[in-house]
């Protein structure tokens, strides 16, 4: 039986004749008839009717024609929400992501893949790194992109980027200058660091605690825009991945000193997934450009580190 049977039967009932009907449908009044067999052979009843003003339904008729054509207009629905998702030209993918991410890895991807897919929509949030996790796990993000991730069996890693901390200052800073920045340099000087409950600041505590420093920073926050708006007035010193303050580096308020072996904390910038949730097309989508996004810098990271070496 196929579905246009359905169709037929409302057409042959709208203009009362079988073979006007046919006409208009474009196919012999022959096959028309065999179509309606087909359905009240499914039903187990009759259909249609005969009386002196031509053919018309039958009560059980009227019901099969209701019901039809609100499964029809369902069906077409359907087809156009398979054809969008086809074509990408509707969608919504939920991201969760780590603060110093958003600049230079959100925002050229989330533009590019506009210019290319107007029709998708993009909701953002801003977490620290157990809670991205917590979001892909219990199904409320996509994707997820943090330096730190949580280690949890329940995530996928999509794309893996090392990651290397920096000394992040104003030019004017009185160690813009050095080729390198060890734990004693930073002994004399104001830092801006996140608190305890950030996975980077247990890391440097580390790395200052096994060299038996002391270090007592001026400013403690886990604020991007404030930490940077601390260094831009050339009072701090931060410690963040240089591709975090890229663009500010780029415009020559920022700069970005490499730091000393016992100063380095061993990390990567991580997209993930929940492993139990396949991703959609449009995240899929995401995923990639953002991964390909992530390709780039790791080749400009080894750039400048070669060019450091040399």
């Amino acid at each position: 039986m196929h579905m246009r049977a359905f169709d037929y039967l409302r057409v042959i009932a709208e203009i009362g004749s079988l073979r006007g009907a046919a006409q208009k449908i474009g196919i012999t009044a022959t096959a028309l008839s065999r179509q309606i067999e087909h359905l009240e052979y499914y039903f187990r009843v009759k259909l249609l009717e005969r009386d002196q003003r031509g053919i018309r339904l039958t009560p059980a008729g009227n019901i099969v024609v209701e019901t039809a054509e609100k499964v029809l207009h369902e069906l077409d629905n359907t087809q156009k929400r398979v054809d969008d998702l086809k074509g990408l030209r509707s969608g919504l993918v939920n991201i969760r992501v780590s603060s110093s991410t958003l600049t230079t890895m959100m925002a050229p991807a989330l533009l590019s893949l506009n210019d290319e897919y107007p029709g998708l929509r993009f909701l953002v949030e801003v977490s620290s790194a157990p809670l991205v996790g917590e979001a892909l796990v219990a199904g409320k993000a996509d994707l997820g992109l943090t330096i730190f991730a949580p280690d949890l069996s329940e995530l996928t890693l999509c794309k893996r980027l090392p990651v290397v901390h920096s000394a992040i200052m104003a030019p004017s800073h009185p160690l813009s200058k050095n080729t390198m920045i060890s734990l004693h340099d930073l002994t004399h000087h104001t830092l801006s660091i996140p608190d305890s409950a950030y996975f980077v600041r247990r890391a440097f505590d580390r790395a200052v605690k096994s060299n038996g420093i002391s270090l007592d920073p001026v400013f403690i926050t886990g604020a991007f825009e404030l930490q940077i708006e601390l260094a831009l007035c050339g009072r701090a010193i931060l410690f963040l991945p240089e591709f975090s303050c890229h663009n500010y580096i780029m415009n020559g308020q920022l700069c970005a000193v490499p730091l000393t072996h016992d100063l380095q904390v061993p990390t990567s910038l991580d997209l993930l997934k929940a492993s139990h949730k396949s991703l959609s097309t449009a995240a899929r989508i995401v995923s990639t450009r953002i991964g390909e996004i992530m390709t780039r810098m790791g080749n400009n990271q080894i750039v400048s580190t070669r060019a450091l070496s040399l």
